[in-house]
């Protein structure tokens, strides 16, 4: 499950991992935040990369942009061989769902990206609300993000 996670000052783009009793069996952060986040979030640290050894197979996961970093990918391989790797995203796009069947193909696992839907009607009507000068995007029902999720 994807989270923004709050650490005494600091926001972290971090990935929860659960039991199938609901108990957490740990958490990822972000490396690298990505272009405009590093004004957000902070930096992960490496230590939390994952992979649990889970009833339904070892699972591991890279968030949105650590996909395309190979040396993420070789360090959480190197964890154990991954079956099922998530990859929670913001981002749609053709080829992100290319770069995820690239993984799965290289990986020799499952791949799970999540890739969130709104709209601007999601969005609350505030004067620094970030969609609020979007030109089209102004429309109540604008579509802001287009989802895409895919399972591989």
């Amino acid at each position: 499950m994807g989270a923004i996670e709050k650490d005494g000052y600091t926001l972290y783009c971090t990935a929860l991992f659960f039991s199938p009793q609901g108990q957490l069996l740990g958490k990822h952060r972000k490396l690298m935040p990505t272009t405009s986040e590093r004004c957000i979030w902070g930096q992960g640290d490496g230590s939390t990369i994952p992979v649990y050894d889970t009833p339904i197979g070892k699972l591991g996961a890279a968030i949105c942009w650590e996909n395309m970093m190979p040396l993420y990918r070789t360090a959480l391989y190197a964890k154990g061989h991954i079956e099922i790797y998530c990859a929670p995203t913001a981002d749609g796009s053709k080829e992100w769902q290319s770069s995820m069947l690239h993984i799965a193909i290289k990986g020799g696992c499952f791949v799970l990206s999540a890739c969130q839907f709104c709209q601007r009607k999601d969005f609350p009507d505030h004067p620094d609300n970030l969609f609020t000068d979007w030109g089209e995007n102004k429309e109540h029902d604008a579509i802001v993000s287009q989802g895409g999720s895919v399972i591989i």
